[in-house]
């Protein structure tokens, strides 16, 4: 077995049962908690990333949106 490849994410407020753990493990991407042993296999590791870009993308686009028509987020 590969050695998994992680990163974290948290939300602006950081609390540590939001915290979410992607890692990469024979070609698919998975998400964890901390401090929890539950994993949860998203899907090929290419197909999400392309969904994680594709998220990214239009979380950009919905900012500058807002931001013209003066909502914050």
């Amino acid at each position: 077995m590969s050695r998994p490849v992680v990163s974290s994410f948290t939300s602006d407020r950081w609390e540590p049962e939001l915290g979410i753990i992607f890692s990469s493990r024979e070609g698919f991407a998975w998400a964890s908690w901390p401090e929890t042993e539950v994993a949860i296999r998203l899907g090929r590791h290419e197909m999400v990333a392309a969904m994680m870009q594709d998220f990214l993308a239009q979380d950009a686009l919905g900012k500058r949106l807002n931001k013209q028509r003066g909502v914050e987020d």
